[in-house]
């Protein structure tokens, strides 16, 4: 009996260790994404040699926390060859599975492919589903029999653990604070900004330089920036800590404050100096922080320019101006709008999905071109090889590839600015959703086996967007923040004393500016009272308040035009109006109109969310929330419909007039003509 517990207790104790010697994998985890839902329907593939060509995007700000699952549903031709039918699944250029294209998986096939992806730190996936399809053993094929097809179907499934980003370096502030999309797998709080001291006006104009920034990380993100504020650090929340002089409690690393100045490792920041430094805790905390007023300017500009990967660096002097801005001189790349060189393999064809964001202040003008510069492999056929290109769903043509040398190729389509300026409803357009779809053919002389991997295809960062164009109407309230541009930077003016909700809606619309600014090196705007602002005001400004607490309200005219629909009972919480200037002859002032702080905040709000600013029409608009914020215009549209989509019947001149009307013009004409003549005939007998 003692021998058989001695057994027993043995194999326990050997499998307990094979167990900690040889740990199960890790499975993959995470939200289960159609691929339907996630843009990619139904896909036929064609012919012996065919790729299907699928990008996932990785948000801002989320990082897969383990591996992921491919799961591919399929149907393909009943009558290919299953000794000589593949499907394959590659990723990122890593070749990951293949299956035989059998009978038995004709109809509802499946393959399941583990995605090796934890920790990975790129924008997205570009995975391949390369097929090679076979109807017979004959050397010469059909290549393009209809017979040669597979279906990849669109309830496809892609599991990712996508997580927020909880620690990283200065270099990485946008994942760590970027709002994050409303599918993401949870919800990220905002950033608190904390002024410290709060009444301090060094402090609240700095918290609206670091406003603006996180505008700009939200338009990484392609999201609407949310952030609070507060005069005390938040705990476990993600704080953003503004600070002038004394260092506010907390772990702050080896950063201190010695009654003078700041101290890293013990050796002093010069007091002319800004520091920034990131906090080693979670969720993240940052601190903007000067000795000096100047110093902490400094500081607070230097978040809106690209950070080295440290959590401590010290700021010098204002940063430089950017040499090359995006869009500054009405043109840009795509290396300045942050798109990587695209490149696909594989013959077929392929496409590449990239959406921009175009300034909203434009009006484009006739003359706008798309340059793409591809480099193809030399090997493709050239008649049959080719690339189309697609914006806003519009087709603006196709062009053969120049496969001569392999050296980038320059191809040019001319942009319809009609159809890019606004939609039917005058709703100015802020997108350029691009779709460039390339198709590779290799040659097949003497039946001879190909290597589809020689057909490339490279779309170079080098290309690009040129818009000639003149400035939209600056009063329109849909081409936020079009009135808050010019050569100076914008003004947020607050009432005096502001509360500290006054100050919320102040940074938010810091923040709105920040994500609405396409022009790269837009200046911050300054968030001051109307005492600070003193009798300058001139420029762009935006006025926040009510007419009995805030004195430059009282000076402007407010146009209080009644809404073409309204619901009886609802009380207006808040009206954004863009009023001509009444200290400078040409400029426009944006006003938002509210009793209190949050009728501010809910004004803000139209501005900063896309959903409610594509609503916005002409120079007025009332808002309500009863719960949801609602907008009514108050003025109509001011960017005309597209010619195109509004045609006109063409009417010949003579049906323009009734048929009386044009019988007794012509009986007018001979009367007159005939007395003319009869005044002659009586003038001639005379002499």
């Amino acid at each position: 009996m003692v021998a058989k517990n001695m057994i027993r207790l043995s194999l326990v104790l050997f499998l307990l260790a094979q167990l900690l010697v040889f740990p199960r994998p890790t499975a993959a985890q995470g939200t289960v994404l159609r691929f339907a839902d996630l843009g990619y329907g139904d896909r036929t593939a064609f012919g012996i040699d065919a790729v299907l060509d699928y990008y996932f995007p990785i948000p801002t700000g989320l990082r897969p926390l383990s591996d992921g699952r491919l799961t591919l549903r399929f149907t393909h031709s009943p009558l290919l060859r299953a000794d000589r039918s593949t499907l394959s699944v590659v990723l990122n250029g890593r070749a990951l599975s293949s299956v035989r294209l059998t009978p038995d998986n004709a109809d509802g096939g499946e393959l399941s492919v583990e995605l090796p992806i934890a920790g990975f730190d790129g924008p997205g996936l570009f995975i391949q589903v390369r097929l090679h399809m076979r109807l017979t053993d004959d050397e010469c094929e059909e290549v393009q029999n209809s017979a040669l097809w597979t279906v990849v179907h669109g309830d496809s499934t892609l599991q990712i653990d996508l997580q927020p980003v909880e620690s990283g370096t200065l270099a990485d502030l946008a994942a760590l604070f970027a709002p994050l999309p409303l599918s993401a797998p949870t919800v990220r709080s905002p950033p608190t900004i904390v002024l410290s001291p709060l009444n301090e006006a060094a402090t609240r104009i700095a918290a609206g330089r670091v406003a603006f920034a996180i505008g700009r990380w939200a338009a990484l993100a392609r999201q609407a920036p949310v952030l609070t504020v507060a005069d005390a650090i938040p705990g476990q929340l993600p704080s953003i800590v503004v600070a002038l002089g004394t260092l506010p409690a907390g772990d702050w690393g080896s950063v201190r404050w010695n009654g003078r100045m700041y101290e890293v490792d013990g050796q002093e920041v010069p007091a002319e100096h800004g520091l920034l430094a990131l906090a080693p805790t979670s969720p993240p905390r940052l601190l903007v922080a000067g000795a000096t007023p100047t110093a902490l300017q400094q500081a607070a500009l230097a978040l809106t320019r690209p950070l080295p990967a440290m959590s401590v660096v010290a700021v010098a002097q204002p940063p430089p101006q950017v040499g090359a801005a995006a869009w500054r001189d009405g043109a840009a790349s795509f290396a300045q709008l942050g798109v990587e060189r695209r490149k696909v393999t594989g013959a077929g064809e392929h496409q590449i999905d990239i959406a921009f964001e175009r300034p909203a202040h434009w009006d484009l003008r006739v003359g706008g071109t798309l340059d793409l510069h591809i480099t193809a492999a030399a090997g493709l056929t050239a008649q049959t090889s080719w690339v189309t290109a697609i914006v806003n769903g519009i087709t603006l043509g196709s062009q053969r590839l120049r496969i001569e040398t392999n050296s980038p190729e320059s191809y040019r389509f001319a942009l319809p600015a009609d159809l890019l300026n606004s939609d039917l409803e005058g709703t100015p357009i802020r997108r350029l959703d691009l779709q460039i779809r390339l198709y590779l053919d290799l040659p097949n002389i003497g039946c001879e086996e190909v290597d589809t991997s020689a057909a490339w295809a490279v779309v170079e960062p080098t290309s690009a967007w040129r818009l000639p164009s003149d400035p939209a109407a600056a009063h329109d309230l849909g081409r936020f923040p079009a009135t808050l541009l010019a050569d100076r930077e914008a003004r947020l003016v607050l009432p005096d004393q502001p509360t500290l909700g006054d100050v919320h809606a102040g940074l938010e619309l810091a923040a709105a500016v920040g994500r609405w600014a396409a022009i790269g090196d837009m200046r911050p705007p300054l968030l001051l009272t109307a005492n600070e602002v003193g009798d300058d005001r001139r420029g762009p400004l935006a006025v926040l308040g009510h007419r009995e607490r805030h004195p430059l309200m009282a000076m402007i005219n407010d146009p209080n035009e009644m809404p073409f629909v309204y619901r009886p009972g609802r009380t207006r919480a808040a009206t954004l109006s863009i009023v001509p200037s009444p200290w400078q002859a040409g400029m426009n002032v944006l006003v938002i109109d509210a009793t209190d702080s949050d009728g501010l905040r809910l004004g803000v709000q139209a501005l900063r969310e896309r959903e409610l600013l594509q609503v916005l029409r002409g120079n007025q608009a009332q808002l309500a929330a009863d719960p949801d914020p609602v907008v009514l215009s108050l003025s109509s549209p001011l960017a005309a419909p597209p010619q195109t989509l509004t045609p006109r019947v063409e009417v010949v001149l003579l049906e323009r007039f009734p048929a009386w009307q044009v019988v007794g013009a012509i009986l007018l004409i001979a009367l007159v003509a005939t007395a003319i003549l009869v005044i002659r005939i009586r003038w001639l007998r005379r002499r």
